[in-house]
């Protein structure tokens, strides 16, 4: 018996009898450790499924092996030198993809390219059948390949990768394009060459397959020992590596017809229906299982950006469905029903929604709130609250609207209270002056204010103050505090270029005086009405001390401001 032979029944072997051992002692660790040539990370059961499993990657391995130890074929022709290190270069590349290996990806990646790259100069050379125009092409793509490959491995444990993720991912998928048409080149070219059987040719179609099943398994269990033993099953490269290495003792003939069988061909078109189900509407894949974020990425609605999924976990309400494009309202519904780590498709979130729109119209009641059932029936919803077919942009006008005619009714308002303000000295007459209506409804006081100057801190001075009088002041302001009252108080202001004469005190509660500093030579008084009446510039004479009289009785105050150089 040979030994590719011998190896192969030993394998066979060692996996019945560690399957059974398996039941035997109620853990698959011994057919884990027989099959798939390393420990297992976590502690498994003897699972039917996981031992069924391990069964059928014991009988891929013995497979195989078959194929790889058989060895080099005895020479039929004379081999030149390119083809012999070719195959020397094929064989150590199986050796090294067979050996388990502990070290860093990076130093993995950088070997499997030592022996990758001079394989594939060769494989141009060796090859016939083909023009140089495809040589070329097959060298130049291949070559392109690797040094993406080894870019991708110098970024997977850099910081930058986060920085640069879409780059990172647009060179990954390069990668991937890249591996797919040299592939698709090399079978080509064996194909013209004659040398390699119809079965190699297969079993180099099928590695496209076997990826793609691997990825199939991964969708559906979502990690754990499955998707482990599925990624060990994906050994149809390394058959054809060994089986090209093994038939490069044949001499090149007439390129062989290449013969999918009707299996082969039925199965690739079933396979992808099984990952991509019925389509509810248009520009929706429907998939079984939704995780969070990370699950929309891989089976949620199609199209959707980066950019997108930011908006859409950014919403802290649903959006009006005035401001969403029409062909966007069910991925807008989505966003706003669906949270992390809850298991629901798509699909039936939206047939929840639709069916709690047939009963919104029936005039059922429903748990959703109507301003996310808008999104999906709005004609529906609309009928009973209109205000949630209205865009932002219509809402913020109505709220400025609103805003516009309360402030016309307090300015109406206002201008009736200033009309009946009268000059409670009108015998002291000047052009510089003002009334105006002023409401205390929060206790707050009313200013006069350089109109130049910083004062943050004079005002934290009067209100550091143990008491406030009437009238207080600190360097470039002064603050009147009149009584807390529900009715307007009249306020007016003079200012004048000299000391004005004294006014009786009869019929005023309290006379009071204070300096103020104006370094500009602007004194203002704040907007007191919001009729907006402006006083004027208080300071007559220009930059310096000036002297600021009160008079105040219950709804009427009473300012004189005069220069303080001229009060002696």
């Amino acid at each position: 018996m040979r030994i590719h032979r011998s190896a192969a029944f030993a394998s066979l072997v060692v996996t019945l009898g560690s399957i059974i051992l398996s039941l035997v002692i109620g853990t698959a660790t011994p057919a884990w450790l027989v099959t798939m040539w390393y420990p297992p990370g976590e502690s498994i059961g003897r699972s039917p499924l996981v031992l069924g499993g391990l069964l059928l990657l014991g009988l891929v391995n013995s497979w195989m092996l078959w194929q790889v130890l058989r060895g080099p074929a005895p020479t039929a022709v004379p081999m030149g030198r390119a083809a012999t290190w070719l195959r020397l270069l094929l064989y150590a590349d199986v050796v090294w993809l067979l050996i388990p290996s502990f070290l860093p990806d990076l130093v993995e990646t950088v070997i499997g390219l030592a022996l990758w790259v001079p394989a594939l100069v060769l494989f141009t050379v060796v090859l016939t059948g083909s023009g140089w125009p495809f040589r070329l092409a097959l060298l130049l793509i291949g070559l392109v390949e690797p040094a993406i490959s080894l870019a991708n491995s110098l970024a997977d444990d850099s910081e930058l990768r986060f920085f640069v993720s879409s780059a990172y991912r647009a060179t990954a998928m390069a990668a991937v394009v890249t591996t797919f048409v040299v592939m698709v080149l090399l079978l080509l070219a064996q194909r013209r060459d004659g040398r390699w059987s119809r079965v190699t040719l297969l079993i180099g179609a099928g590695t496209f397959a076997s990826g793609f099943l691997v990825e199939l398994v991964d969708t559906l269990t979502r990690g754990g020992p499955i998707e482990s033993i599925a990624e060990a099953m994906d050994v149809l490269y390394i058959v054809w590596l060994a089986r090209t290495a093994h038939e490069l003792n044949r001499e090149p003939r007439a390129k062989a017809p290449l013969r999918v069988p009707t299996a082969v061909a039925a199965a690739a078109a079933v396979l992808p229906l099984m990952v991509v189900g019925p389509e509810g509407r248009p520009h929706l894949t429907y998939t079984w299982q939704s995780d969070g974020l990370m699950g929309w990425q891989g089976d949620g609605l199609m199209g959707r950006q980066d950019d997108e999924f930011a908006e859409c976990w950014a919403w802290s309400k649903p959006p009006r469905v005035a401001d969403i494009p029409a062909h966007k309202r069910d991925w807008a519904y989505l966003c706003s029903v669906t949270k992390p780590g809850r298991h629901v498709s798509d699909q039936a979130l939206l047939g929840r929604g639709r069916d709690a729109c047939a009963r919104f119209a029936a005039g059922e009641p429903v748990k959703a709130r109507p301003a996310l059932l808008a999104l999906l029936c709005p004609e529906v919803v609309g009928r009973k609250y209109p205000d949630l077919l209205l865009s932002s942009a219509q809402i913020e006008q109505q709220r400025a609207e609103k805003e516009n005619i309360v402030r016309e009714r307090l300015a109406r308002e206002a201008r009736e209270e200033d009309a009946r303000c009268r000059d409670p000295w009108p015998a002291l007459r000047t052009r510089f002056q003002a009334t105006a209506s002023y409401y205390d409804w929060d206790a707050q006081p009313y200013g006069i204010y350089d109109a130049e100057a910083d004062t943050e801190e004079d005002s934290t001075a009067i209100w550091s103050a143990e008491r406030a009088d009437t009238l207080a002041t600190s360097g470039q302001l002064a603050l009147i505090f009149t009584p807390s009252q529900d009715w307007a108080t009249c306020v007016t202001a003079k200012a004048l270029r000299s000391v004005p004469p004294p006014l009786r005190r009869k019929g005023w509660d309290a006379v009071v005086e204070a300096d103020i500093v104006s370094e500009s030579g602007r004194l203002v008084m704040e907007t007191l009405s919001a009729s907006k009446v402006r006083f004027p510039d208080l300071a007559r004479s220009g930059p310096g001390l000036y002297r600021l009289r009160l008079y105040t009785r219950p709804g009427v105050d009473l300012i004189l401001i005069y220069p303080a150089r001229r009060a002696a």
